[in-house]
């Protein structure tokens, strides 16, 4: 008879086994970063369709960040969680995703003025819905505003650790939290299927 495993994760791995598949993954063993993509993907992307302001934009950063967890893996030295330092790494990949895009836009409004074509989102009901809304509201709040929100009660980092992953003074975070939040309030009560979710993170 066959037995079955529950697939491996962050929580469950040993300290030396995450190090070593991080320096294999750097190397180009094949194996290694099919474990490393295995561990993080899902982490990473979502953490960019938090950020993202469209399902582009979340592709072009989850993808841009997988690409340096590859390639810097090897720098990973255990000193913080590996999710914290791949979250610290989407961070900043999404950093430069959002610099480069208005660069860009910056450039279209002076040369070309393309006329504004807004894009629809065909998801499930249920979880995805509440994402696919939660996101929708995120995007309301100001970059720098959303990124400490995702990471306090999205990922449930503590606002000292949210501002050292923004890299950013602990007073400062904390305003950005209370202003963000404050804005969210409001918006996520007025939705029936997000009101009973506020209820919980709201009291953190």
């Amino acid at each position: 008879m066959v037995e079955h495993h529950a697939p491996q994760t962050v929580k469950t791995l040993e300290m030396n086994v995450i190090l070593d598949i991080c320096r294999r993954a750097t190397g180009g063993d094949a194996d290694a970063r099919r474990r490393l993509m295995e561990l993080l993907f899902d982490r990473i992307h979502k953490t960019a369709s938090y950020l993202a302001g469209d399902l582009e934009d979340a592709r072009d950063i989850a993808q841009t960040a997988c690409v340096e967890v590859l390639l810097s893996a090897g720098s990973y030295r255990g000193e913080a969680s590996l999710t914290y330092w791949a979250d610290r790494v989407t961070l900043q990949t999404a950093a430069k995703v959002f610099t480069k895009k208005m660069r860009r836009q910056r450039i279209r409004a002076a040369y070309f003025h393309p006329p504004l074509t807004p894009k629809g989102v065909d998801e499930n009901v249920g979880r995805v819905e509440v994402r696919r809304r939660l996101t929708a509201l995120l995007k309301t709040l100001k970059i720098n505003q959303r990124e400490v929100v995702l990471l306090r009660y999205i990922h449930g980092y503590t606002v000292k650790e949210a501002a050292e992953l923004c890299g950013i003074p602990l007073e400062t975070a904390r305003g950005r939290l209370k202003k963000g939040r404050a804005k969210l309030k409001k918006k996520v009560l007025a939705d029936p299927l997000l009101s009973e979710w506020v209820e919980e993170w709201i009291k953190r």
